[in-house]
């Protein structure tokens, strides 16, 4: 046999081995890869239902927020943004060192007025309440978000101190205790709705937002000085009233690494 006919003899075999051992690679490379993807598939998975996760607790959020807004768009609720709260929008004003809902400025003036108002602030706390039971109904908000409606007597800074229990702070006080009795005497019970918690606080001369004279405007406006006072007073009185803000109390929102690492095990 001659020098070629070995060499074509021993070529096939060798490359058959070549070709059986280029297979058992590429196989092994497959195996490999597949278990690779499918370990990166089972993460992706497990990030993408954590991440889903986080999307819902936002999206309660987000759902509370825009609910929560649709009472401004009433005539009794606005957005203040400098404040970022909530207001009743209606003009409550009490008669000097008073704090009983039937002794508005109104009724010294004009009952049905004053009966008006006295209406509004029912329609307002109705609202007030239909609106957090709709939320706390709604089956897409998580237990997990509840409210606080805060009624704040605020009141002027016309003299008024009288003794430990008589003076602006105690009387802004009792116009808030004293609406809430109101409201209560019509069937409205802020404080019995299960994810709402009730705050009467009573911010005397202080507390925002409050309407505040412009003293340099009304000296060069009034130079009599009884004038003035009787200006300034009126500007003041108006702070004689109380304000109700509506604050969604969202609970604990974890996307700490502990969280996650907890929803990737469920």
């Amino acid at each position: 046999m001659s020098m070629d006919g070995k060499n074509n003899g021993s070529f096939w075999p060798s490359y058959v081995d070549i070709m059986t051992t280029l297979f058992a690679i590429t196989l092994v490379l497959f195996v490999v890869s597949f278990a690779r993807f499918k370990i990166k598939e089972s993460e992706l998975r497990e990030n993408n239902e954590v991440l889903q996760t986080l999307v819902d607790e936002y999206e309660n959020i987000i759902t509370v927020y825009s609910t929560v807004s649709k009472i401004d768009s009433t005539d009794y609720f606005g957005y203040n943004e400098q404040f970022l709260k909530h207001l009743f929008t209606v003009d409550v004003e009490y008669q000097t060192k008073e704090f009983h809902i039937d002794k508005l400025k109104l009724d010294l003036i004009d009952v049905n007025a004053a009966n008006k108002v006295r209406s509004d602030i029912i329609t307002a706390g109705n609202l007030v309440k239909s609106t957090i039971q709709s939320i706390e109904t709604s089956d897409s908000v998580d237990s997990n978000i509840k409210f606080l409606v805060v009624i704040e007597g605020q009141s002027s800074k016309i003299g008024f101190d009288e003794g430990p229990w008589k003076n602006n702070y105690t009387l802004s006080y009792l116009r808030a205790q004293y609406l809430n009795k109101f409201w209560k005497a019509h069937g409205i019970d802020i404080d019995a709705i299960p994810r709402c918690e009730l705050i009467i606080s009573g911010s005397g001369e202080q507390g925002v937002p409050r309407n505040i004279p412009n003293e340099s405007e009304l000296r060069d406006s009034y130079s009599n000085p009884s004038d003035y006072q009787r200006a300034w007073n009126e500007i003041e009185m108006s702070n004689q009233r109380f304000l109700i803000h509506i604050v969604p109390v969202i609970g604990n929102i974890d996307v700490s690494k502990e969280k996650i690492d907890y929803l990737k095990r469920k």
